[in-house]
């Protein structure tokens, strides 16, 4: 007689769904800690919630290697996914996808441009003053207040703009 093979109950695997929607959601609403009003979902770093076995496992895509933020958002994470009731959860930062600032919705571009004053280079490498939209930023440092910004300067309203960095 070989090994008996071990089903989960309609229930169960119901049970399981929920709770995975659930981390999910939680997850999802995970602020950054630089940026309280924008969430990791917003800001790209959640890749993706999935069960393995018992454990919920989540894969975070870092901005930068070496982020100060990351053992904060790795905690805030684990204690979301708690709070709805998640016993075994494992976090991981992945390296693939690579994290470009293209993973920013629009929203959260908005409200880091109306919040923050912090804009993202485009592209083609131009970037809009947040305050009077002027185009022709200055790029003053390529050290910002983080590892992930540079410090550029509007000549329209006179002002340091903060851009993230491609």
């Amino acid at each position: 007689m070989g090994p008996r093979c071990i089903r989960r109950s309609g229930n169960q695997q119901m049970r399981s769904a929920q709770m995975l929607k659930a981390v999910r959601d939680a997850v999802a609403k995970v602020t950054d800690p630089e940026y309280p009003e924008v969430t990791i979902e917003q800001l790209g770093i959640l890749e993706r919630v999935f069960s393995s076995g018992e454990s919920i496992c989540i894969d975070l895509v870092p901005t930068r290697s070496g982020c100060p933020a990351l053992e904060i958002i790795r905690t805030d994470v684990l204690a979301a996914a708690k709070d709805v009731g998640a016993t075994s959860v494992s976090v991981k930062f992945c390296s693939d996808p690579v994290w470009t600032p293209d993973r920013i919705t629009e929203d959260a571009r908005h409200i880091l441009a109306r919040e923050f004053f912090v804009v993202i280079r485009n592209v083609d490498g131009s970037s809009k003053c947040p305050m009077c939209e002027n185009s022709e930023l200055e790029n003053r440092s390529d050290v910002g207040s983080t590892p992930c910004r540079s410090v550029s300067w509007c000549a329209e309203c006179r002002n340091p703009i903060e851009v993230i960095r491609r």
